[in-house]
């Protein structure tokens, strides 16, 4: 059986934060994500669930993603929001978050291809 005692707690939705000129800001979110480590927030759950993600390109929802691991002191449970219109997207952020984050996925399948996708990635990081 799995532990699932990472999956407890507040885990709330991470918002991208931007800079002046409207484009992410590393170093705002990685603020947030001290913010949240220092408030004793078990996880957070980014690029997704605030609805902002379909506003975002795949390279930013990467450079938010980054960010918020490269802030991460090991406390904080990331789970990263896959999902994009086109399944070819989905996959280029599946295969970016296995590389930096720590295989907490989360995908909103749509179609028979993000099934594909999905069974693709469990082979990765089995349920």
């Amino acid at each position: 059986m799995r532990d699932l005692s990472k999956y407890q707690g507040v885990i709330p939705a991470f918002y991208a934060c931007f800079d002046e000129n409207g484009e992410i800001s590393p170093k705002a979110v990685q603020d947030l994500t001290r913010y949240f480590i220092n408030k004793g927030v078990k996880g957070v759950y980014v690029n997704g669930s605030s609805g902002e993600c379909i506003y975002l390109t795949p390279e930013q929802r990467k450079i938010v993603l980054e960010n918020v691991m490269a802030a991460n002191d090991g406390s904080l449970t990331v789970i990263a929001h896959v999902a994009c219109n086109s399944t070819q997207e989905s996959q280029e952020l599946a295969k970016h978050t296995i590389c930096c984050a720590d295989h907490n996925i989360c995908m909103t399948l749509k179609s028979k291809s993000d099934f594909i996708l999905f069974t693709q990635l469990n082979s990765f990081a089995p349920l």
